[in-house]
């Protein structure tokens, strides 16, 4: 089998070891998965870390199960390029062994675990999966050509590598990171001009998806940017908030903590479900000084740019201390065609500046308890088509067919109603 070019394992969640000798298929061109053994000691004949040094070759996807953070794997690998020298990878996905206790690891050597699976730098597709490092290798910062960026399940991550500046990522995706309180630390920005930092932020994303970070607050810890210069003047309390130039979808799910955000002036869709009221506000609502505050930034220095006026779909689910949504919000999302709003108990009333949102199409309200009545600026909308309320019993009964007190002046006109 020395000349094997492609051996295909694909879904093999449950592989538990590969046989030591691989390494001598240097042909190999496809593997799909490498499995460690799933024990803390080596299984006579099974192959371990270091007979990936010799697959140069492998190309496509390559999924490695089953890593731990313990010293005796990285002795067996003899920590040499591993990854590195596979130039025509496209897709890693690392995996470490779910559950593994590390709290008799030495820190060292958990981040050591990481460290040693360097990719070569054409990678684009990168996903780390249960790694339980309090951050990640240093060599992430080097993947100048990466697409697409997913970390899940790192639950003692606390910070991660600065990655704003990378000038392919397109999609990041951060789950369930339970230590993570901030994306970034504003000490990487106090080496930078102001100018350079809006300029190198986040070029190329166009999707942000967050999930389960309980404790994530911010995208900046807050610090005072260029500090150095001039200690004792105030100018230096806050900097400019960079913004995404290129996001068009984000989501933020279970983040109940999370107070602010950075703008994002061509966004096209946002999802925040079960976040906190903060992070609504600091998105719609430009200059809010509480909320700055929290994060050390100047919003004044944005004011001029774009405010959602691309935005055509925007759903709100779980926002539990949503009791109205601002007019201010209101009136630049011109281009909205799709407005959700779910599980708010406490939401109380729409303004009547939703006759903005001249773009408007659909307009779905589930589960709010406490909404009473629909503004009469929704008779304004010529482009609503379709209604839906659904489990809201006070709305439910004014928006019911020819009986109800909304129908006659700001339900009649649009073409498809559904209540229930």
């Amino acid at each position: 089998m020395i000349n094997l070019r492609h051996l295909i394992l694909e879904k093999c969640g449950e592989l538990t070891r590969m046989l030591r000798g691989l390494g001598e298929l240097t042909g190999l061109g496809t593997l799909g998965t490498f499995a460690l053994s799933k024990n803390n000691y080596m299984w006579r004949g099974s192959a371990g870390l270091g007979e990936l040094r010799r697959l140069k070759e492998l190309r496509g996807e390559l999924d490695i199960i089953n890593l731990r953070h313990v010293k005796d794997v990285m002795l067996e690998s003899n920590v040499g390029a591993l990854v590195n020298e596979k130039q025509h990878l496209h897709s890693l996905n690392l995996n470490w062994k779910r559950g593994e206790d590390v709290n008799a690891v030495d820190e060292k050597d958990i981040i050591m675990s990481m460290e040693v699976l360097q990719p070569h730098s054409n990678l684009k597709e990168l996903s780390v999966w249960f790694y339980g490092g309090l951050r990640f290798a240093s060599w992430f910062s080097s993947l100048i050509n990466i697409i697409n960026l997913r970390s899940h399940y790192c639950e003692r991550c606390q910070n991660l590598p600065h990655l704003d500046h990378l000038p392919s990522l397109k999609y990041l995706e951060l789950s369930h990171l339970k230590k993570l309180e901030y994306i970034a630390d504003n000490a990487s920005s106090n080496s930078m001009s102001d100018e350079m930092m809006m300029m190198s932020f986040f070029p190329a994303l166009e999707k942000l998806s967050m999930y389960s970070c309980p404790v994530l607050k911010g995208w900046w810890r807050a610090h005072t940017h260029n500090s150095a210069s001039s200690s004792s003047s105030t100018e230096n309390l806050f900097f400019p908030l960079p913004s995404f130039p290129c996001l068009s979808t984000l989501i933020i799910q279970n983040c109940r903590n999370l107070s602010s955000m950075s703008l994002c002036p061509n966004v096209d869709r946002i999802r925040l479900y079960r976040t906190s009221l903060k992070v609504l506000h600091s998105l719609f609502v430009r200059g809010a000084s509480d909320i700055t505050h929290d994060v050390g930034v100047d919003v004044s220095a944005t004011s001029s740019s774009p405010h959602l006026s691309k935005l055509t779909y925007l759903s709100l689910y779980g926002i539990e201390n949503l009791e109205c949504l601002t007019s201010e919000g209101m009136g630049s999302l011109t281009s909205l065609q799709l407005l959700s709003i779910t599980f708010c108990p406490n939401l109380a009333s729409l303004p009547e500046e939703i006759s903005n949102l001249t773009s408007l199409q659909q307009l779905e309200i589930d589960h709010c308890s406490n909404l009473a009545s629909l503004p009469e600026g929704i008779r304004g909308l010529s482009c609503l088509n379709k209604l839906q309320v659904w489990r809201c019993p006070i709305l439910s009964e004014r928006c019911e067919k020819e009986k109800g007190e909304d129908w006659p002046k700001n339900i009649a006109h649009i073409p498809f109603v559904r209540i229930k």
